[in-house]
């Protein structure tokens, strides 16, 4: 059963995405961004201890990587981009469209690519969590103090996070593992 520990908590990172991501599409809810901000810490923990735990118990294997690969496109790329997407209430459409597709496409590429390779004492690019989560960070600065901008300051704002943290996924700069 202990084999199993790191693949269950994987698929409960996953989950708190996707209940995060369905959150975000319901009609009002009183508190749907601060349920939301706390799935997605609550997976950053979660992606934490899936990796620890498969490296502790020596149940590593390729499944586990696959499934931890998927769980944290959905928890750190899909759920902070349409977190921002929801708050940015400031954004004309199509720029936020692009620059969101770019957050996406570089954090899809930054997985495969550590998919692909042994990074076993370092990261190359900013892990896709460190990212998801700095978005998320930054949603709440927006939804407590930059949303008082004007509209021309958040959209340079919100799209330069955006991008940065998008060339900082696919940049051959090495990261230390934690």
């Amino acid at each position: 059963m202990a084999k199993h520990i790191p693949n269950i908590l994987t698929l409960l990172n996953m989950a708190l995405g996707l209940i995060a991501i369905l959150l975000l599409m319901q009609p009002e809810h009183p508190h749907k961004v601060s349920i939301v901000v706390g799935l997605v810490f609550f997976g950053g923990i979660i992606d934490f201890l899936d990796g620890f735990l498969a490296r502790k118990l020596n149940t590593a294997s390729n499944l586990g990587k696959q499934l931890d690969s998927f769980a944290d496109i959905i928890t750190f790329g899909v759920a902070p981009i349409m977190l921002i997407n929801y708050i940015s209430h400031c954004q004309p459409t199509i720029l936020l469209i692009a620059s969101s597709l770019v957050f996406m496409l570089a954090g899809a590429y930054r997985l495969a690519r550590f998919n692909l390779n042994d990074f076993s004492k370092h990261f190359v690019g900013l892990p896709i969590t460190a990212a998801g989560i700095t978005l998320v960070v930054f949603g709440i600065a927006y939804k407590l103090w930059l949303i008082n901008l004007p509209i021309a300051a958040c959209i340079i704002i919100t799209n330069a996070v955006i991008i940065t943290l998008s060339v900082m996924m696919i940049s051959k700069r090495k990261f230390r593992r934690v």
